[in-house]
């Protein structure tokens, strides 16, 4: 009975060998579906990348297009400002000429007194005003930012005179204007010899430009001021021109300084440097693609630079056009 049952399961040795077997091709067959899903989905998530890469690529194509054409019509709209700025220009001088042919017979003014300096004895003459300029650098509305109660935007007066004459009850350029050089002279006795140096006797003259918004007529006769210090009339900043770039108000710019530009600072400065590119009337005068291989060939970092509107802006400062450039800026976001 034993050995019976011991040659029956001898007799099944097959069974031994094709479990595993089936156990093996079950195994592959799950490997190999797992293997063409996996594929499948590869495959797909590679055409999809493909087809996304193609789209960036069109759409960088259509913002190029995109940047080009706004760089153009920013350069209509600055041209067109300066357009109708010259028009507004010449409808004021027709406005002036016309006053002054109804005002001709009036009587001249008196000459300008003539005081005496209280630092050295030889007479000084307050310097005249130049006639008034409707078309400056520096547009009205810039002016609308100082407030009547700043007196140091009168030449000779700082933060300590400012002081010392609103303690006196001059708080506004209306008071100043309508005191005279003996009652300012008077305010100063009042602290012994700490101010006798100083000489008040252009301030009133001052201060009634600033009340009357004459501001061209005050840069003017500031700059004469100036000039008996430094030997070089109108060539420094007024005291008024001063203060509106401290303020933030106005900017002022070395020549030939690249960072003038929107768009432009120091790093980029110093690549269009070392390309060659110094001065303002170089800058406007390079073509877009050079810039632009420029910043490309200086790595990631300059990537999202846009040198479109460089040569435009440039061009404006070389030829003085500081307006023009402010009002381009003005709806510029980094020289794009």
């Amino acid at each position: 009975m034993t050995l019976s049952i011991f040659n029956d399961i001898c007799g099944c040795w097959w069974l031994y060998w094709i479990l595993p077997f089936l156990l093996g091709l079950l195994l592959g067959w799950l490997i190999w579906a797992r293997y063409r899903r996996y594929k499948a989905m590869y495959e797909k998530k590679t055409s999809d990348l493909n087809a996304a890469n193609k789209r960036i690529a069109k759409l960088e194509e259509d913002l190029k297009k995109c940047r080009a054409g706004r760089a153009d019509f920013e350069s209509q709209i600055s041209s067109l400002k300066g357009q109708l700025r010259e028009a507004r220009g010449r409808v004021t001088k027709s406005e002036n000429t016309k006053k002054f042919s109804n005002q001709k017979h009036t009587p001249k003014a008196p000459p300008a007194p003539v005081v005496t300096n209280s630092i050295a004895a030889t007479p000084v003459a307050v310097p005249t005003p130049a006639p008034a300029s409707n078309t400056g650098a520096i547009s009205d509305d810039k002016f609308a930012a100082l407030k009547a109660d700043n007196l140091q935007v009168v030449e000779g007066i700082g933060p300590k005179m400012d002081e010392v004459l609103k303690s006196k009850g001059v708080n506004t350029w209306s008071a100043l204007a309508a005191k005279t050089p003996a009652d300012l002279k008077g305010i100063l006795g009042t602290y012994g010899d700490k101010y006798r140096i100083i000489d008040p006797s252009s301030w009133s003259a001052q201060a009634k430009l600033a009340s009357t918004a004459k501001w061209m007529d005050l840069i003017d006769m500031q700059k004469q001021l100036d000039s008996g210090k430094s030997g070089k009339p109108g060539l420094t900043d007024s005291k008024v021109e001063k203060i509106m770039i401290k303020l933030k108000i106005l900017k002022r710019w070395k020549q030939d300084d690249l960072k003038a530009v929107e768009g432009i600072g120091p790093k980029i400065e110093s690549l269009l440097h070392d390309d060659g590119i110094k001065t303002w009337k170089a800058l406007s005068e390079a073509n877009t693609s050079r810039l632009q291989k420029i910043l490309d060939d200086a790595g990631k970092r300059f990537k999202l630079a846009d040198p479109g509107t460089w040569p435009k802006q440039a061009g404006l400062a070389h030829q003085g056009k500081w307006d023009e450039l402010e009002e381009l800026q003005d709806v510029l976001n980094g020289g794009r």
